[in-house]
């Protein structure tokens, strides 16, 4: 089963108020996802890349508090 399918499936299933917020963020991705700047490099990394780039920024980057002034 590929991508699609499993979705189409999904949905089958889904309540009324799932589906209407899944449309949503569809047409939402679909209107801003080719023109962001970014959205080039969407996806990317792999999940293992990105933990690993996680880890690295909250060990090796100065944290700055908001509640300091």
């Amino acid at each position: 089963m590929n991508h699609r399918q499993q979705l189409i499936q999904e949905l089958e299933q889904a309540p009324d108020d799932l589906i209407e917020t899944v449309l949503d963020f569809l047409h939402r991705v679909q209107a801003t996802g080719n023109s962001h700047p970014l959205a080039k490099f969407s996806g990317i990394l792999s999940d293992s890349e990105a933990q690993e780039l996680q880890q690295a920024i909250k060990t090796e980057c100065r944290q700055v508090d908001v509640n300091e002034r």
